[in-house]
């Protein structure tokens, strides 16, 4: 797995939709300008690798969390979730294998490789 460019860690979940909102349409508009971007979704903000996080909500003139989710998978921005963080945040089940479902083409990681990453790749926190 290559450093990219930029690292964007959300830290964020439903209690601060804004902020997680504002990382992943940052991530969105980079990625989009052809800059190699990764999303890490980290601590609360790892709530959102569930498959049916943010069912609406939204901040006003952005889409919903789900739709910047979907568009930045579209743009094969890799999405990045503690796996740690996922068993402490993330609201989805636990499937056959013993780990919580996640969206489709979230890769579970540690977190040392988010913190390896801030030495090579600019790092914004949400």
């Amino acid at each position: 797995m290559e450093d990219p460019e930029l690292q964007i860690v959300v830290l964020s979940g439903p209690e601060d939709v804004q902020r997680a909102t504002f990382g992943l349409a940052s991530a969105l508009a980079a990625g989009s300008s052809g800059i190699d971007v990764a999303i890490v979704l980290s601590m609360r903000g790892a709530y959102w690798a569930a498959p049916d996080a943010n069912q609406g909500s939204s901040v006003p003139e952005f889409p919903t969390v789900d739709t910047l989710m979907e568009e930045l998978a579209a743009l094969k921005v890799p999405i990045l979730a503690c796996s740690t963080c996922v068993d402490n945040y993330c609201p989805s089940p636990i499937n056959g294998d013993g780990r919580r479902t996640l969206r489709p083409g979230i890769q579970r990681v540690g977190l040392g490789l988010v913190a390896i990453r801030m030495a090579s790749a600019r790092t914004i926190v949400c």
